[in-house]
């Protein structure tokens, strides 16, 4: 039943109608809201397309290239436009070269003025007087003559411009190598124009083909689509990309594919030669760009009409006509590139035409694929996310999403398709903030159970991660292995004596503020003050496989705290305060205790009870920390000098202390010595070597670098002691009479 419970929850049904909604609008949106979308869909697209790019550009069989009339050009050759005859004077080089087919990124709509015939409207009577050889002179130096016999001599397609001006006295090209039978398509897609701006006649007759060189760019302006066919009246015609890729497989004409469905035509694709070409109901594709700008070869127009460049670089290529010169305004807004030039647009388009497996498609399933995602995802964080953490929800979305995205991310580059992102990503978003919020407001009532139980003893990292663990907030009684610490001020009813109650209260309060802090920092929990005492332990009530080890660090600081602690007592005329700390680690039962009026969550046992006594021994040892052989065997990376082996009040089994010096790493070469001869002097001792051990004891009390009372200690004990008589079985442990 418990695993049925998210589908039963009310919040289960409304992240599914979160999700219902959000395939609604996927499925049927409109108007502005639609156009947001649009464009954000394609901020992701020109993302997607970028990040895909291939640092090398992608190879095939054929070679398209880029005659540029670019700055250099008209520095060189003047500015454009040029005379016809130069124009045809680059077509011939391109043709000796051995360029296959010409594509011209530009147009000639109005016929260049014959300079003969600007002669005679100058001078008539030199017409007159002249008819015959000044006929014969025009004929030989008109730039349109010209330029009509070089390009009847290869393979051109000349570009035409598209227009909506029914005002205009524009027509329609002349011909069309797309074969389409208006009667079936009346209720076509494909984008309609009134008009277009065509080439002269006499060009365009010479020619072997036109294209329109239109660039349709999305509502923000991006040219991500390049429609293959335009509709003039009742003919369709090819862009110039594929005009030009019909004259390089010979085809003689391009075919259509449609399908009527309620009386509307959906336009499906185009053939020409063996090759299929899948379109949108638009007849438009998306543009499979090779990479940024210049990705295809490119050569300035008059390095070819000067021959700097020829057969080596030109010969069985395809080459398009155009300009990257900025001028001359045919620098268009791409996802690759802000300023990318219009004629290497066809280029890509062309190379896409040829190698149909390279083109990015949209088929018809990709709604029904992107509704099925996005119910997939609603369904996965709907069920899986309701009272879970905000934690494990932001890490589930994120899975989900990178899912989403690596998913998004194949299909484009392995599959070439282009699949919607933007609904998904949303859906996640405003799942996983629902699912946060709700999970937020049922753990508030749970975080301020935890609070009130442990807000003031436990650190608040600690009280996190019991936040984090759930429901499960049990404190009953438990045996655990632990440490315990054991902290009070030395002398504190002398130095407490002179100060009034609220002095008092702030000394001792700014004390016990600084030492808890350094506790909670190495993850200790206040167990209660009594007075200036201070009990702490660790391993409870989270578990810290490490909890001696941090007990001993934190010890140590809050020795080394001290002495800040003690800077800013001596400034306000304070007493210094020094510190006496015992720990000891051992099994010991945690969990609440007391009675039905009140309880506290703290540790009971006889190694609790050895911490205490331990701590009281700082001070006769005039040491300022101790612990015992189970605390120092559970640190590794401290150094600790072997103190005494004892009999404390109330025990009858002896312990080894240690006083933890410092972490190993920070103590020198004669510090080490020193523990190391201080270990050898107590185990001669402990071995009834007394002379020997007398001898070491005395050498370490007058070179001592640490507290040397312990080896005054040892001294006393061998002279004052009538070793003659000890027991037999004399452990070498000393038996504390005092508390």
């Amino acid at each position: 039943m418990s695993s049925l419970k998210p589908i039963i929850s009310k919040h289960f049904f409304i992240g599914a109608a979160i999700t219902l909604l959000i395939a609604s609008i996927e499925l049927f949106s409109t108007g502005s809201l639609a156009k947001l979308i649009n464009r954000v869909e394609g901020i992701i697209y020109d993302s997607r397309l970028s990040l895909t790019l291939s640092d090398t550009p992608r190879r095939v069989d054929e070679s398209v290239v880029i005659i540029d009339i670019d700055e250099k050009s008209m520095q060189e050759q003047g500015r454009f436009p040029w005379s016809r005859s130069k124009i045809a004077e680059l077509v011939i080089k391109l043709s000796d070269a051995g360029v296959v087919v010409i594509g011209f990124d530009i147009f000639f709509s109005e016929p260049e003025v014959n300079p003969v015939t600007k002669i005679i409207s100058e001078i008539p009577d030199l017409s007159k007087k002249y008819n015959i050889p000044l006929a014969v002179i025009k004929q030989q130096v008109d730039a349109d003559t010209k330029l009509a016999n070089a390009l009847s001599q290869n393979d051109t397609a000349l570009g035409f411009l598209l227009i909506n001006d029914k005002l205009s006295h524009h027509s329609s090209p002349a011909k069309s190598s797309v074969l389409w039978k208006n009667t079936d398509h009346a209720n076509s897609q494909i984008n309609q124009f009134s008009s277009a701006i065509v080439n002269i006649p006499k060009l365009q007759s010479a020619a072997t083909g036109t294209g329109f060189i239109n660039a349709h760019s999305d509502e923000d302006g991006f040219i991500r689509k390049a429609a293959l066919v335009n509709r003039v009246g009742e003919q369709l015609y090819p862009s110039l990309a594929l005009e030009v890729a019909r004259l390089y497989t010979l085809a003689k004409n391009i075919e259509t594919r449609s399908t009527i469905l309620d009386d509307i035509t959906l336009f499906e694709g185009i053939k020409f030669q063996n090759k299929w070409i899948q379109t949108d109901e638009y007849g438009q594709i998306l543009i499979p760009y090779k990479g940024r700008a210049h990705s295809f070869p490119y050569y300035s127009a008059t390095d070819v009409l000067t021959q700097k460049v020829g057969l080596e670089e030109l010969e069985g290529t395809v080459a398009f006509i155009g300009t990257s010169a900025i001028g001359l305004a045919d620098l268009r807004a791409t996802p690759v590139g802000l300023q990318y030039p219009g004629v290497e647009i066809h280029a890509n388009i062309f190379e896409g035409l040829m190698h149909p497996e390279i083109l990015p498609s949209k088929p018809n399933w990709t709604l029904a694929a992107s509704l099925l995602i996005i119910i997939l995802i609603g369904s996965v964080l709907s069920f899986f996310s309701y009272g879970k953490s905000a934690r494990f929800i932001i890490v589930l979305s994120l899975v989900i999403t990178c899912a989403a995205v690596l998913l998004n991310i194949y299909l484009w580059s392995i599959q070439k398709v282009s699949l919607p992102l933007l609904m998904p990503l949303v859906l996640i978003t405003i799942l996983a903030s629902y699912y946060i919020v709700v999970g937020s407001i049922a753990e508030m009532k749970h975080s301020r159970k935890i609070k009130s139980m442990f807000d003031q003893y436990v650190p608040p990292e600690r009280i996190n991660q019991l936040i984090q663990q759930g429901n499960d907030l049990s404190q009953k009684s438990e045996r655990r292995n632990m440490t315990v610490l054991f902290a009070d001020i030395r002398s504190f009813t002398s130095l407490s004596e002179n100060m009034s109650p609220h002095l008092l209260s702030e000394y001792l309060n700014e004390y016990l503020t600084a030492i808890t802090k350094i506790i909670f920092s190495h993850d200790g929990t206040i167990d209660k003050y009594v007075g200036d005492m201070v009990m702490a332990f660790w391993n409870a009530p989270l578990k810290d496989d490490n909890h001696a080890q941090h007990g001993v660090e934190a010890a140590i600081n809050m020795i080394k705290g001290l002495t800040h602690i003690n800077v800013l007592f001596v400034e306000k005329n304070l007493p210094a305060i020094k510190i006496g700390i015992g720990l000891s680690t051992g099994d010991m039962n945690v969990g609440d205790m007391g009675s039905i009026y009140r309880k506290a969550y703290t540790v009971l046992g006889d190694t609790v009870n050895l911490g205490a006594r331990v701590e009281s021994l700082t001070k006769y040892y005039d040491v300022s920390i101790l612990v015992t052989e189970e605390t120092m065997l559970a640190c590794s990376d401290i150094t600790f000098r072997l103190i005494d082996k004892v009999q404390v009040v109330g025990k009858t089994t002896t312990a080894l202390l240690f006083e933890p010096i410092d972490f190993t790493k920070k103590l020198n070469t004669d510090q080490l010595a020193e523990i190391k001869k201080s270990l050898v002097a107590i185990t001669c001792f402990h071995n009834k070597d007394w002379k020997q051990a007398l001898l070491l004891f005395k050498e370490l009390e007058r070179t001592s670098l640490f507290n040397s009372h312990v080896y005054t200690i040892f001294i006393k004990r061998i002279q004052e002691s009538d070793l003659q008589t000890l027991a037999q079985d004399w452990n070498g442990a000393f038996i504390h009479t005092k508390k």
